[in-house]
């Protein structure tokens, strides 16, 4: 399969503690990468914020992700726009003030200018609470409230939106 420019790649948990909270709270997915070209990607990831790196070394980290394509005419300018974000710090604390960004948010930042994503209420239950152990837990280490219902995105709403289209695993 050929990636292009602005696909985005979504990824599953990996199944340590921030995915599996990450994918209790929001859905199957639990990251996303924008393609830069073939070869390229660009993310923000706890361990390293903002950063361009090698389709080889995205997929060495995660195995293997969903590709999602655009089915929006004009992606002029989206790259770019992430671009303009390499090297930021990462948004762990997931609020839409921060200075960094996490995955889904450098995303919807990215599209900004040729599509409109709609944020949506934060949640970080488990099935059993409204904020799980797991979410009360990273909010008192970061000495921060937890942002429920604070506008925001994920991964799974992202891959939901009807312009962006499966089109395979790599």
């Amino acid at each position: 399969m050929k990636i292009r420019n602005s696909d985005l790649l979504f990824v599953h948990s990996q199944h340590d503690s921030l995915d599996d909270a990450i994918a209790s709270s929001t859905g199957e997915y639990v990251h996303v990468a924008i393609v830069i070209d073939a070869n390229t990607v660009i993310h923000a990831t706890s361990h390293l914020g903002v950063a361009i790196q090698t389709l080889s070394e995205f997929l060495e980290a995660f195995e293997h992700a969903d590709v999602y394509r655009p089915t929006i005419k004009n992606l002029d300018g989206v790259v770019a726009r992430a671009k303009q974000f390499d090297k930021r710090p990462y948004n762990f604390s997931f609020y839409p003030d921060d200075f960094g960004f996490y995955c889904s948010q450098l995303v919807a930042i990215a599209f900004a200018d040729v599509l409109m994503i709609e944020e949506q209420p934060m949640q970080f239950g488990d099935g059993k609470q409204v904020i799980s152990d797991f979410w009360q837990n990273y909010y008192a280490k970061l000495g921060v409230a937890v942002p429920l219902n604070k506008p925001g995105t994920n991964p799974s709403q992202l891959a939901k939106l009807d312009e962006f289209q499966f089109i395979g695993v790599l």
